[in-house]
């Protein structure tokens, strides 16, 4: 049985080093790990007519409480793949 994907897995992914994209509000963005309970949000695509901030550094507090709308999760190894 496939096991569901859930905020423990998604924070669990973040702190090893991958950066994340996905869809919140209809736009594109990218979130990654830069410190402990720090985390860099980048605009990647704007779709909406709604201005959104390009940069805005988050807690992990703010990525439990959007988690549950986030869209078309992918994920990009930093180690790997310097831009998203």
């Amino acid at each position: 049985m496939l096991e569901k994907y859930n905020f423990k897995k998604f924070k669990e992914d973040l702190d090893n080093g991958y950066k994340i994209l996905f869809d919140y509000v209809r736009n594109r963005y990218v979130i990654y790990k830069v410190d402990e309970n720090c985390y860099m949000q980048e605009l990647v695509e704007q779709k909406s007519r709604n201005p959104a901030p390009e940069k805005a550094m988050i807690t992990s507090k703010a990525i439990k409480e959007m988690f549950p709308f986030m869209e078309d999760i992918e994920y990009k190894s930093m180690l790997t793949d310097s831009k998203y």
